[in-house]
């Protein structure tokens, strides 16, 4: 979201833009809409085929409205409440459980993992690999990379038992301790 102010006389005008996948959304407003004589609220809308397409116009939309005198308001980025990040910490950990589980597996018993299997972890991996600003860059990272090596190594050695079992095993243990160090930081 990128606010836009001016301010002339003892009004201030404003330019909310908004860009939500491939729609882009301007709201125009005045702080006291009563002193004037009519109404300006103004809302535009405006959809396009790709997100390439939604984000120039949202630089161009920025563009016109710096040329017309507007200044751009910094606004920080949203940060996850208490509650939500206790939510993703338990999720995190449970996950964590599950690929030690998994990846024990195999290593205890005579069977392999099936296939179904790795499609069912690929969820939980996509998930930890978005999930936005409650995991740091190279965590997310690390479980990009484990996944993708998992799945080769899945695919191109079947033979070889305890490869993904063990990058398994790796996967959960390091996300268990970052998870467990996280929360210490968390409760401090």
């Amino acid at each position: 979201m990128i606010i836009l102010r001016k301010q002339i006389g003892s009004l201030m005008y404003s330019w909310t833009i908004y860009r939500d996948g491939r729609t882009v959304q301007a709201f125009f407003g005045v702080n006291e809409p009563w002193m004037l004589d009519e109404d300006i609220d103004e809302k535009t809308e405006e959809r396009f085929t790709f997100r390439f397409q939604a984000r120039r116009r949202v630089k161009k939309l920025i563009a016109e409205k710096q040329a017309d005198g507007y200044q751009q308001e910094i606004t920080p980025d949203p940060v996850p409440s208490q509650e939500e990040q206790l939510t993703f910490y338990k999720r995190a950990t449970w996950f964590a459980y599950v690929l030690f589980g998994v990846g024990l597996i195999p290593l205890v018993t005579p069977w392999t993992l099936s296939p179904y299997v790795m499609v069912i972890l690929a969820v939980p991996f996509l998930i930890m690999s978005t999930s936005g600003k409650m995991l740091p860059f190279w965590v997310k990272t690390m479980c990009f990379i484990s996944y993708f090596l998992i799945n080769i190594s899945y695919r191109q050695e079947p033979d070889v038992q305890c490869l993904d079992a063990g990058l398994l095993l790796v996967t959960g243990m390091f996300l268990f301790v970052y998870m467990k160090k996280s929360k210490k930081r968390f409760n401090a």
